[in-house]
Order: structure tokens, then sequence, then C-alpha cells
């Protein structure tokens, strides 16, 4: 069976890139479709969502804002945007053209928004430092939704500045929908696109990572789920849990295995299964209806592994996170940590970061999440001097929690109160205390 893509881009490109797919030799479906604007991408993508197994779309920016949806299908996305060296070669192959070209007035649209300088000169000393990253991704990665039609008006209207004050002589293009307004302006412009043999081999890496993808949506995914209180945890409570759980799944039409510990519920669904009940590792709707339906909380732990033993314990670790951290917490076959899951406060702690912090959570008795957002704080302040009251608005909880913390991270040995604080208000001095995670 073919693989389906379906490669998105602006009504200029579409005719062009329609013709260059037509003439290469893949062992997929391309179909070529455009969007009216950037805002409503998203609607192109729901409408082919169901057919495809990925997208590839023309810029970063229509990648970001698809990302930014939380759409019902998901779908791989990749960008094929010009590389670097694609730059290079278009600003030698206008300067082949015409050797009496000035630099200094070739205008690159995609380096408006980075205000460190916009001309094919000012791109080529860029490029000849120790610069590590390509300017279009900077600017890419920061984007929001309502930023999108602000960041185009910029570029834009920095382009048609420059043009009445006789600046410019072309416009390099990366970003396609100003094309329109350029040529409407008689504006010279050549916008860069890759090669065939370019398109080609990102074709071919995409149905390799989309391979895989598909392979992990089959990864074998452990539910563990109690109750919030240990003391609840009796025989007649788990076996409503597993009642209950089953009767989600099923309502669901999700297969599944269930069975049920001395402490525990269990559940064995798939990643794609995983995928379908969080809306995509972000809230949890298990745990939002076994809360409706019974009289005690729950907590539950996903465990996604290689293999069954590994899905189990990792189930096992994202349950005791589950426990110390409330709501719900996702173990990933990679070592990361996902959650809390129907909460703003959802995170990823990388694996390579689970150690360290997994230890101090463990020494301290706090959650592995609750050190995660004090070494955050610590890095946003950019210090490591902290009180109760100090603690407790950032971490938005009460006094008494913020102060439970800091004595369980004193008992650990990474809090230390090094002075008090006075006011002119009656009261006991405010401790001031000293975190030090050595890490």
């Amino acid at each position: 069976m073919n693989t389906n893509i379906v490669v998105i881009t602006s009504h200029f490109l579409h005719s062009h890139l329609e013709n260059m797919f037509s003439k290469l030799d893949l062992d997929c479906n391309i179909k070529v479709v455009a969007f009216d604007s950037i805002e409503k991408i998203h609607k192109v993508y729901d409408q082919y969502a169901a057919c495809t197994d990925g997208f590839i779309v023309s810029s970063s920016a229509a990648k970001a804002v698809l990302e930014m949806v939380d759409h019902e299908i998901k779908r791989p996305i990749i960008s094929f945007e010009i590389d670097s060296t694609g730059v290079y070669r278009s600003i030698l192959n206008l300067l082949l053209r015409n050797r009496d070209l000035n630099m200094n007035r070739v205008i690159l649209d995609f380096m408006i928004p980075l205000e460190v300088g916009i001309t094919a000169n000012d791109y080529l000393s860029l490029m000849d430092s120790d610069y590590q990253q390509y300017p279009i991704d900077i600017w890419s990665k920061n984007l929001s939704k309502d930023s999108i039609k602000k960041l185009e008006t910029q570029i834009v209207n920095e382009i048609l500045r420059l043009w009445n004050m006789d600046a410019i002589d072309i416009v390099l293009c990366q970003y396609g929908n100003i094309v329109p307004i350029l040529q409407e302006h008689n504006i010279p412009y050549e916008y860069a696109i890759e090669t065939p043999v370019f398109l080609e081999n990102l074709v071919k890496r995409f149905m390799s990572l989309m391979s895989l993808d598909h392979m992990r949506e089959n990864l074998p995914v452990m539910i563990s789920i109690s109750a919030s209180d240990n003391s609840l945890n009796t025989d007649e409570n788990i076996e409503l849990i597993m009642e209950h759980t089953k009767n989600f799944l099923r309502s669901n039409m999700i297969n599944s295995t269930t069975y049920k510990n001395s402490a525990d519920c269990c559940a064995l669904i798939t990643v794609d299964n995983l995928h379908q009940i969080t809306n995509n590792e972000q809230n949890c709707n298990l745990s939002v209806y076994l809360n409706e339906h019974l009289d005690f909380e729950v907590s539950i732990g996903y465990g996604i592994g290689l293999n069954l033993d590994m899905a189990i314990k990792n189930s096992h670790t994202a349950r005791r996170e589950a426990l110390l951290s409330g709501d719900s917490f996702i173990f990933t076959e990679n070592g990361n940590l996902i959650g809390p899951l129907n909460s703003k406060a959802c995170m990823v702690i990388e694996n390579h970061a689970i150690y360290d912090i997994g230890k101090i959570a463990k020494n301290s008795n706090l959650s592995a999440v609750t050190i995660k957002r004090i070494i955050s704080i610590i890095k946003v302040t950019n210090s490591n001097m902290v009180t109760t009251q100090d603690l407790s608005s950032h971490l938005k909880s009460t006094v008494r929690n913020a102060n439970r913390i800091l004595k369980n991270l004193e008992k650990g040995g990474y809090a230390k109160i090094t002075c008090t604080q006075t006011s002119n208000v009656k009261g006991r001095p405010t401790k001031v205390y000293e975190l030090n995670f050595h890490i």
C-alpha cells in the first residue's frame, strides 16, 4: 500500500511544485494543495488529514501555525523551506546573471524580523561568522498565531519603504505570501526554492520518519491506576476502578487487556490509543471520567515501553509521580516524563535531566515536577535565595504547601536557612532559604 503525502503551499508555488513533484520517481502518492491565508492553513490540514499519512508544508511559519492547533487527527508535519546552502546558491545565481549587482541592494525578506541586517552582504557575513542557527529558524520557533499577520505586515512594510527610497534592486524571497504584493508594486524578486534532488531526498527521509512513527504508534502502553489516597486502595475500590476503566475504554472503542493487582488496576493499550485518550499527551480524559464516577480521586501513570516489561516498569514510575503531584503522568520509552496532564503546568522533563532531578525528588520526598519548577524559578529570577512567601507566589500554591516543600528540601540537604528578614508588621521574622541542587 502506497504512502499518501499532502504538500501544502501557497497559490504562487502551487503549479511549480506540482510540476516538480510529478517528475520525481517516488514510491508514494503526492498531492499538492494551496492555502488562501496562513491563518486558515489549519482548515486545509483538517480537510486532508483523514486520507493522508503526513504533510509537507512550504515554510517554517506554516508548520508552526499547524502545530499550534489541537487537531482531531494528528499527522507528522515537516517543512521544506530552503536551507543556507540554497540561499548561497540563489545569491550566486543572481551574481552570475548580473555581475554588477550590488549585494547591499539585494534584500532577503526572512532577515527583516531578525534586526541583524537584511541585505545579501549581511547574510553572507552572518554565515561566515560562528553563527550556529539558520536565521529563518529563529523567528519561526517563537511564532504565535496572533503574530503571523504582524510578521507578514512588518516584512511587507519594510520592503515597500526601502523600495520607495530607491534602496532595493531585487528581493530574494522565502516568505511566499508576500509575492503577490511584490508583483502588485512591480518590485523585482526571486523566489528561492530547492532543487528537485533536494525535494526527492526530503520525501524519502520523511517516508522513513513516518515508518518509524507508525511503528511507535503500536508500542505497548501500560496504564497503572490507583486511589490517590493509599488507604483507599482496598480490593473493593480496585475492583471499582477496573470496572469503570473497562467502561471508559469500551466507550472509546479501545481494545485492551485489564487486570488488577493488590495496589492498582492495570490496562494494556497502544501508543495510538494513548494519543486518543490524552489528546496527544496533553489531557487525561480517563482521570476525568474516573473522578466523575468514583467517590475518591485517582492517580494514573502511563508507561510506554519498547516491550511489555518496560511498559509495566514505566507505568509504575509515572504513577508514583502522579501520587506525589496529583493527576496523571506519562513515562516514555525514551525516559522522558510528561505531566501533570490536565494542567497548564504540564511539562516534559527530558531523559538527560531525569536522573538528577529524580534523585533530588526522592531524597526530598517531593515530585520531580516540583523540583523542575523550582529549578525554573531559580533560572528566571537569577537567584537561589527564596522565602516561603516567594515560593508560594511563584508556584501559585498556599504558603503552607510552600513551607512544606522548603522543609523537605532542607531535610534532603538542598536548602538551608541563611538569614531572616524582619518587617514593620508584627509577626515572626521571615526565613530566607538558600537553594543548591548541585546540577
